[in-house]
C-alpha cells in the first residue's frame, strides 16, 4: 500500500516578520536621519563676535524661553552679505522650553529706535553692522537676550512654498494691483511665469506669488500690514511643512546654502527633529502703539512709547507682569520722546 508523503509547509513566524519589519524601518529612518544631518551642513555658518553682542537679562522669566532673531533681506542680486543689506523682515521667535509653544513678534522695519546710539529705522542696523549690531539693537530696545539668529533672502521662500505645494491665502481686492506688480517682479528676479490675480478670493499661491504677497507695502496698513502678511506666510509654510516633511527634504539642497546662521549643524539637527513638537501659539507686531510721522524727510514709526511697548512685549512673550525696563531702555525712551516731540 502506497504511503502518501505529507510535506509540511514552513510557516513564517509572525514574530520574526515583525522583527524584520522593525529592522527595515530602523534602517530607513537611519538613512533619512543621516541624509538630513548631512544636508544641514550646507547652511552658511557664521560665528558671531561675542564682544560686539549686547544682551539684557533683567526679566527672570526669560530663562524659561529660548529667543531667536529671524532676518529677511530683500536683496535683488541674491547677495547674503552681512553689510549693505537692510533687513526688511525682522521677527523675534520665542520658544517656551517646556511646552514648545512658539510666539512670533514682528518688529516693523520703519520703527525709530536707537542703533548703538544713532537713531534711525531699525532695518538699517543689519546693513550698518551685520547680525551683531542687528541683534544687539533688538536686545537694547526691547530688553531681550537673543544670541542666535538666522538670515535668509526672501527669494528662497519661493522655493520652500513650491516644495510644500503652495499656501492658501485670502486675497483682498485692495491689494490686487500691488500684488500683481510684485508677482511680475518676482518672475523677473526668480524666473518663472506665475500668473497674476484677477479678482479677490481665496487662492493657493505658488512660491513667487506668496513672496510677492509678503512684500506688499504701499497699501492700507503700510508696513504693519506687510509684517502681518510676512508672519502669515511663514506660519503657513511651517504648518504645511510639518505635514509634508519629505517635500521639504526635496528642496533642502537648493534652499539651505542660502541660509546664514550662527547655530551649529547639531543645533539645527535637534531643532528639525523636534519640529513636530512645536506649535505656533500667537503672532503679533511691535510696536503695538506708534505714531507715523516725517522726520528729516523720511517717514518713521515712533513708538508711543518705547517703554510701554517693551513692557507689553515682555508680557506677551514671557507672561511677565509689570516688567521694569532697564536704565538704558529708559534713556532711549526719553530720547525718542524728545525727538518725536510728543
Amino acid at each position: 500500500m502506497a504511503h502518501k508523503k505529507h510535506i509540511k509547509k514552513r510557516r513564517r513566524s509572525p514574530i520574526r516578520f515583525l522583527f524584520l519589519l522593525i529592522l527595515l524601518i530602523a534602517v530607513l529612518i537611519g538613512i533619512v536621519v543621516f541624509m538630513l544631518h548631512s544636508k544641514l551642513g550646507k547652511v552658511q555658518t557664521k560665528v558671531l563676535d561675542q564682544s560686539q553682542l549686547v544682551t539684557v537679562n533683567n526679566d527672570n522669566n526669560m530663562k524659561d524661553y529660548t529667543n531667536y532673531a529671524f532676518f529677511g533681506i530683500d536683496s535683488q542680486t541674491g547677495s547674503m552679505s552681512d553689510r549693505g543689506n537692510r533687513s526688511d523682515s525682522i521677527i523675534v521667535v520665542s520658544i517656551n522650553n517646556s511646552t514648545k509653544e512658539v510666539k512670533l513678534l514682528s518688529i516693523y522695519r520703519d520703527t525709530f529706535l536707537s542703533i548703538n546710539g544713532k537713531y534711525s529705522k531699525i532695518n538699517a542696523a543689519y546693513s550698518w553692522g551685520g547680525p551683531e549690531l542687528a541683534i544687539s539693537t533688538i536686545n537694547r530696545n526691547l530688553d531681550l537676550n537673543i544670541e542666535k539668529y538666522a538670515t535668509v533672502n526672501f527669494k528662497i521662500l519661493a522655493n520652500i512654498v513650491d516644495a510644500v505645494g503652495g499656501i492658501e491665502v485670502k486675497v483682498d481686492k485692495s491689494i490686487i494691483k500691488n500684488l500683481n506688480s510684485y508677482i511680475k517682479d518676482m518672475n523677473r528676479i526668480n524666473g518663472g511665469n506665475s500668473s497674476t490675480i484677477k479678482s479677490a478670493g481665496t487662492y493657493t499661491l505658488d512660491g513667487n506669488q506668496a513672496v510677492a504677497y509678503s512684500r506688499i507695502r504701499y497699501t492700507a496698513g503700510g508696513d504693519l500690514a506687510r509684517a502681518g502678511r510676512q508672519r502669515e506666510v511663514l506660519e503657513k509654510i511651517f504648518e504645511k511643512g510639518k505635514k509634508n516633511p519629505l517635500k521639504m527634504m526635496s528642496v533642502m539642497d537648493e534652499v539651505l546654502p542660502q541660509v546664514k546662521t550662527n547655530m551649529s549643524q547639531d543645533e539645527l539637527f535637534k531643532m528639525v527633529l523636534s519640529v513636530f513638537k512645536y506649535n505656533i501659539k500667537d503672532q503679533q507686531g511691535f510696536p503695538w502703539n506708534q505714531k507715523e510721522m516725517r522726520y528729516y524727510g523720511s517717514y518713521y514709526g515712533f513708538p508711543t512709547t518705547l517703554k510701554e511697548n517693551a513692557i507689553r512685549a515682555h508680557k506677551y512673550l514671557f507672561g511677565t507682569k509689570d516688567y521694569q525696563v532697564s536704565d538704558e531702555l529708559s534713556k532711549i525712551n526719553q530720547k525718542i520722546i524728545y525727538r518725536a516731540g510728543y
